[in-house]
């Protein structure tokens, strides 16, 4: 699959997407308190495919990117100066941000070293990377698996496999967090995040880019 047709996959359901998250108040604040335990960097911040802003707003992120027109206006709206692209080929210049935040996006990215060595790209030395995604090999990843409208896309790698890519990619890893321990499809109350992951179907890992600058281009 190309990036320009998942692109717009979502840009035919971005509506919905914003209402699964008023439908699963619950899960949007257990995913919300994982992330926030690992966005302890503050600064100029960036989220590579922003959405309609559920996430960067609430954590203090202000500049959004997206291929998404109507995520973007949603997005805009929540008070993110938003720019429309791909992570793949971002529109900054090197060394713009401080902190750059992924969640949901990894699990549709084919080329993962080269889309993650361009976020190292745009970030500062000594900058955090910080990544939400669903583990795979967790009842939540099957579940995502087989009932996701984005099914077709979703291939996420397991969290071990995106530590080694981070690496290639010059990060460090500086943390990880895991949720959602209950089954799917919903929550009945929010949880709270735990270190590590293996147990939970949402995993947070933050890495930072070594402050030599250094990036792996093998």
């Amino acid at each position: 699959m190309t990036s320009g047709e998942i692109a717009g996959h979502f840009q035919k359901t971005w509506k919905d997407y914003d209402a699964w998250y008023d439908a699963h108040p619950a899960l949007y604040r257990t995913e919300l308190a994982a992330l926030k335990t690992a966005v302890t960097r503050r600064g100029r911040g960036l989220e590579i495919g922003v959405g309609t802003g559920r996430f960067a707003e609430p954590l203090g992120v202000r500049f959004g990117l997206d291929p998404s027109p109507g995520m973007l206006g949603l997005a805009k709206s929540r008070g993110i100066h938003v720019v429309r692209g791909f992570g793949e080929a971002l529109p900054f210049k090197a060394a713009s941000f401080d902190l750059v935040l992924i969640v949901f996006v990894l699990e549709f990215v084919d080329d993962l070293e080269g889309f993650l060595k361009e976020a190292a790209r745009v970030l500062r030395s000594g900058g955090t990377l910080v990544t939400g995604l669903i583990d795979k090999d967790s009842a939540w990843g099957r579940h995502f698996h087989s009932s996701s409208k984005a099914r077709r896309f979703f291939h996420p790698p397991a969290p071990r496999e995106l530590i080694g890519i981070l690496e290639h990619a010059g990060f460090e890893l500086n943390g990880s967090w895991q949720a959602l321990f209950g089954p799917p499809p919903d929550l009945a109350r929010a949880e709270r995040p735990r270190p590590g992951f293996g147990q939970g179907g949402f995993v947070v890992l933050r890495a930072v880019k070594p402050r030599t600058g250094r990036v792996d281009t093998r």
